[in-house]
């Protein structure tokens, strides 16, 4: 599954990055520019303008119509409807600034562009494969906070599904 994600859902995209989703997103895109994205069959186009999901239904775009108003509660939303993981996973993680995928590199690879006293810290460290990103990174302190989230969306998800079974 991949996604074509509009530009009211920058967050959302980084997320389904992280995740190990390949995830579409440009803040610039036109509705007609998403729309012909997401017409290939693996695809679900997410928005959260209800004009543009109503037009992605009449041509038979698999789309979703995005409610929550936190990365908790629409992460959520789309682990229940679409069955998404909502587990990271190092091996396919990818860039959540480009969606490049992540390879592992050494500490003395990373040196140069880590801050020392994460050097000291931490022994893992990713660098993106996309040669205009190139960005680096590891498991680091912020991890806490994205295992919060992520635990959240999966109390909202299971929330949600024992509300509908009511």
């Amino acid at each position: 599954m991949r996604f074509v994600v509009d530009g009211m859902l920058g967050g959302l995209a980084r997320w389904l990055r992280m995740l190990g989703y390949a995830t579409e997103y440009d803040s610039k895109a036109d509705d007609n520019i998403l729309l012909r994205n997401s017409q290939t069959p693996d695809t679900v186009l997410l928005t959260r303008d209800e004009e543009l999901y109503n037009r992605a239904l009449a041509k038979r775009i698999h789309s979703v119509l995005v409610l929550g108003d936190t990365e908790e509660a629409r992460l959520g939303q789309l682990a229940r409807t679409l069955g998404i993981s909502l587990d990271i996973d190092m091996a396919s993680t990818r860039c959540p600034e480009c969606g490049g995928e992540l390879h592992e590199i050494s500490k003395e690879e990373a040196s140069s562009v880590v801050p020392a006293k994460s050097l000291d810290l931490y022994d893992r460290f990713w660098r993106c494969s996309n040669a205009r990103c190139g960005k680096t990174y590891w498991v680091g302190s912020h991890w806490k906070q994205i295992r919060h989230t992520l635990e959240e969306a999966r109390t909202i998800a299971t929330q949600e599904e024992k509300n509908t079974a009511c």
